[in-house]
């Protein structure tokens, strides 16, 4: 195998899905709307699926360069398993260019595998179990394109009662979607903005595809979702842009969905805006709930926006602190007051690990990571 200069060199490839020969010897790439054709000994525009002998390969299978654990609010999710904790992983790449990217030294970086972690399917979900973790988060960089890693880890983690969950741009083709969020639980999705002029100019993207993935989730499957919109001073805080964003939720997806409205702070190549200030998180969520949005959060401050509340009575439900929940009244996922049924995902629907499982995560873990500082 010849050196790829891509990322690093890996011992063992793993074929990737979602691509078709071509006869020019390209490998034409349909996991997300770029479609990219990736010539020999090169790499689409995410850095991790790249042409090696004519055939698609995912440099981030199995090679983890990010583990973490979170709180599960962190993702942020406010209506699934508040209150736990849930093990977070990211690879290198991002099929998005955003020049906000917070998350840059992963999602930008062509060497960040270089120190990567090999972790098979199975053992992400050993060392989920081993940290007491509900869940698996894939996130940090853009976890559609390591989707196949994404897949074997959910039927590896059905099979041990932990939930997964995507926090994704929800840039991916009507092709590779059924096949990633079948096996899900749960996801967050960023709509960055609700404009295409700052998604093509600020993402190097489009937004209608993003649009798409949020009806087909909701219309097409199960999985629990929440949105997040990262608001940036001069380029998407405007009033109107909020007003018109809220409505397009509340028109295709409901008043149920939950929307997170969280705060910039300058990074990668936008350090020349300003944090974002509190009052315009303060006055997007007002718009938002004047819209009939029933819950509107704010994140990355610290907020009352935070709390669950009661759409129906008022009463406070779930108060939180940043992605601490300080008190939990709900009720099997009812208001304890008037009794309406708050949508979410309330207790762990697949119960708890076996005592056995438990006792092998925890045997596996200390022998081959011990290394790992989570």
């Amino acid at each position: 195998m010849q050196d790829l200069k891509i990322l690093q060199q890996s011992a063992q490839l793993h074929e990737a899905r979602w691509w078709e020969a071509e006869a020019s010897g390209k490998a034409h790439c349909y996991l997300c709307p770029r479609h990219c054709h990736i010539g020999e000994g090169q790499a689409g525009f995410c850095f991790i699926r790249v042409n090696e002998g004519g055939k698609l390969y995912s440099l981030g299978y199995a090679h983890p360069a990010a583990l973490q654990i979170d709180p599960i609010e962190k993702k942020p999710l406010n209506h699934f398993l508040p209150g736990t904790r849930i093990f977070s992983m990211g690879t290198a790449g991002c099929n998005m260019g955003c020049f906000f990217c917070q998350n840059w030294d992963i999602s930008k970086s062509r060497a960040d595998q270089v120190g990567s972690s090999f972790v098979p399917p199975e053992d992400v979900v050993l060392l989920a179990i081993r940290n007491h973790c509900d869940s698996i988060a894939f996130t940090y960089n853009e976890p559609t394109i390591w989707g196949e890693y994404v897949i074997d880890i959910c039927h590896a983690a059905k099979e041990a009662g932990l939930n997964t969950v995507m926090v994704s741009n929800g840039y991916i083709t009507y092709d590779a979607f059924h096949d990633i969020y079948d096996h899900v639980d749960a996801a967050n999705i960023d709509l960055k903005a609700f404009t295409e002029n700052f998604y093509g100019k600020i993402t190097l993207t489009h937004l209608q595809p993003v649009l798409d993935t949020l009806k087909w989730l909701k219309n097409e499957t199960n999985v629990w979702f929440e949105i997040t919109n990262l608001i940036i001073p001069t380029l998407n805080d405007g009033a109107d842009e909020s007003r018109e964003l809220a409505e397009w939720i509340l028109e295709n997806l409901g008043p149920d969905v939950p929307l997170h409205f969280t705060a910039f702070h300058p990074d990668f190549k936008l350090q020349d805006k300003p944090r974002t200030p509190p009052e315009t998180l303060h006055a997007a969520r007002r718009i938002a709930l004047s819209t009939g949005l029933h819950y509107v959060y704010e994140g990355n401050i610290f907020s009352d926006g935070a709390h669950t509340s009661c759409p129906s009575c008022k009463t406070l439900l779930v108060k939180r602190s940043w992605h601490d929940v300080q008190q939990n009244r709900m009720k099997d996922g009812h208001c304890p007051e008037c009794g309406l049924a708050i949508p979410g995902r309330w207790s762990n629907p697949h119960g708890k690990t076996p005592p056995k499982l438990y006792e092998r995560a925890v045997n596996t873990a200390a022998l081959k990571y011990a290394d790992l500082n989570l």
